[in-house]
């Protein structure tokens, strides 16, 4: 398994659409990709530099996210790593004992997460650019 760097840090926020403007507005966040929304999430990745920022909106707790309780605005909600090839990742892991969930794939990513339990009490996000993978 070869890790190949930091892909994002996501929070679960309360409000997403504040919480979006509020980072444009303060620290000219700008949102990049497309936004994801679901039943369970509503999901959209900002820009602060080179940084990526994952801000999501939990309707209901899965994944190593929790729903957030009353009084709380945000909290950390994973790490996203990028790893050369995810079965190889999954492999290791697996022999490592760390339980995985949650496997999903687009055409530009293949993707799975970890339960926070198995990983040092910190859900991670296993990310296989397949763009790279290509050479694009």
């Amino acid at each position: 398994m070869k890790i190949l760097g930091l892909d994002h840090v996501a929070f679960v926020v309360r409000d997403i659409d504040e919480t979006v403007a509020r980072a444009d507005d303060t620290f000219d966040g700008r949102a990049v990709d497309e936004r994801f929304v679901s039943d369970d999430i509503d999901l959209q990745f900002l820009l602060f530099g080179d940084t990526r920022l994952e801000l999501i909106e939990v309707r209901s707790a899965g994944f190593g996210m929790p729903k957030l309780k009353d009084g709380e605005t945000a909290v950390f909600g994973h790490l996203g790593i990028e790893v050369d090839d995810l079965d190889d990742a999954k492999a290791e892991l697996a022999r490592r004992g760390v339980i995985l969930e949650g496997e999903f794939e687009t055409d530009d990513n293949h993707s799975i997460f970890t339960a926070p339990q198995s990983t040092f009490g910190v859900a991670l996000h296993l990310i296989e650019n397949k763009r790279r993978a290509r050479g694009e």
